[in-house]
């Protein structure tokens, strides 16, 4: 058990002006991934990379891709076989239309307690409160048993090539618990929800859309899938429940293109459409189940789609080909992931939340997937989300964080340290 005076120290000593300095920079600093525009995360990997040296702090930057790089920082407190991970992201989601904003996205304006802008909430600020907890252990010298490694990714709000990347590279093969640092309202986290993400390809032929029979249409066949994809839905929710933290299954279809690519025209019926699926999953679902669902649903629309043109040639009487193709390709699949309550790890972040504010801490799941779904998935480390900001308001126009939350935020990351690398923790 950590010595009460310790705690004090570490509380007194999370410097909120530092913690609010230190998020304005990042939030100030354009890190959209957009090519086009000519913005990505380089510049506030730059500014993480200064700061964490003047902190003293043993860094490293890896170019992931041009323009999108992670910055390892490392503090090794002591000797100890436990590594905590802090892990948060560069990258922002686009602002959107700025005119729609009553703030400047890239301002960091604080008003009534508030501050405003792009990454404010999503997840600048936790980034800055991490990195201010792990200066703030090393300022005191509180005696750790073992090592604090921050993960500053690229490419969260994407494909997750940061995380990716980290791993490949040998990074997370000491890391024994990480805390996703996102924003979860002082929620503890210990659950995520799964995701696949799949898309169909309908491939028909192209036609005058006055002459319809000329061609063969792929939107019957979109409209099957999508009816298909309900149906799972509604199997899978029945079948599993709610789950107490993640809610319910979802098979959610999101984009319909037709045709993919080139412009759309309202009298050429397409050769060719798309359909993109998001399904998001619970503990209780397998994943080598839905796609074998999904991979049927397809095969079951191509015949289904076919018959229904057989039967639409004969009462027309038209000799035409009446077989359509129907895939599926699978884009990501990323598991659920479940820690113990029991954990270290999630231990260590309940302690802290009661010493910060002497609440009973709420448990709770991550409705989306985050960069600890592939430390979980791939080398099985224990982890927790938590944060400061209301969950709903990421990737909204006039995205805000609550300041003094955000400060509160630093103080329990650096117990949650604290509590997990005292000497004698892990006996």
């Amino acid at each position: 058990m950590v010595p009460r005076e310790f705690i004090t120290q570490v509380i007194d000593a999370v410097d909120g002006d530092e913690v609010v300095k230190l998020t304005a920079e990042l939030v100030k600093i354009n890190s959209v991934w957009d090519p086009e525009a000519g913005t990505c995360e380089q510049p506030a990997a730059d500014h993480v990379l200064r700061w964490a040296e003047a902190q003293g702090f043993d860094t490293q930057m890896d170019e992931v891709a041009p323009g999108r790089s992670n910055v390892i920082v490392t503090y090794a407190a002591g000797p100890g076989e436990r590594t905590l991970m802090f892990e948060g992201h560069t990258d922002v989601v686009t602002p959107g239309e700025i005119s729609a904003w009553k703030y400047d996205p890239f301002g960091a304006e604080i008003v009534n307690g508030r501050m405003y802008g792009r990454g404010t909430n999503d997840t600048k600020g936790n980034l800055a409160a991490m990195l201010i907890a792990m200066a703030v252990l090393k300022r005191t010298g509180i005696p750790l048993a073992g090592s604090i490694v921050a993960g500053v990714l690229c490419d969260e709000e994407d494909q997750m090539l940061g995380v990716q990347d980290f791993i490949r590279r040998g990074h997370a093969d000491t890391v024994t618990g990480a805390i996703i640092c996102e924003p979860q309202d002082g929620m503890i986290c210990t659950s995520q929800k799964g995701a696949i993400r799949a898309r169909f390809t309908v491939t028909g032929r192209m036609s005058h859309g006055a002459m319809p029979l000329a061609g063969l249409n792929t939107a019957p066949a979109v409209a099957c899938l999508i009816e298909g994809l309900q149906a799972l839905e509604a199997t899978a929710a029945e079948t599993t429940g709610r789950d107490a933290h993640l809610g319910w299954p979802s098979f959610t279809p999101t984009v319909i293109q037709a045709p993919p690519t080139g412009a759309p025209q309202l009298n050429v019926m397409p050769s060719e459409a798309v359909l993109l699926v998001d399904i998001r999953t619970i503990p209780a679902q397998l994943h080598e189940t839905i796609r074998t669902q999904l991979t049927a649903l397809a095969a079951d629309t191509g015949q289904r789609i076919q018959k229904h043109y057989e039967a639409l040639n004969r009462r027309l009487g038209i000799d035409r080909n009446p077989r359509l193709g129907v895939s599926v390709e699978f884009l990501t699949d990323r598991t659920c992931t479940r820690t113990d309550p029991d954990d270290p790890v999630v231990k260590a972040a309940d302690r802290a939340t009661r010493a910060v504010w002497d609440i009973e801490p709420v448990y709770g799941g991550v409705p989306g997937a985050t960069d600890g779904t592939f430390l979980w998935a791939l080398k099985n480390i224990p982890i927790v989300t938590m944060g400061a900001g209301d969950r709903e308001v990421p990737h909204q126009v006039d995205e805000w964080v609550d300041v003094g939350q955000l400060i509160d935020t630093a103080r329990i990351y650096a117990l949650s340290a604290l509590n997990y690398l005292f000497p004698g923790a892990a006996e």
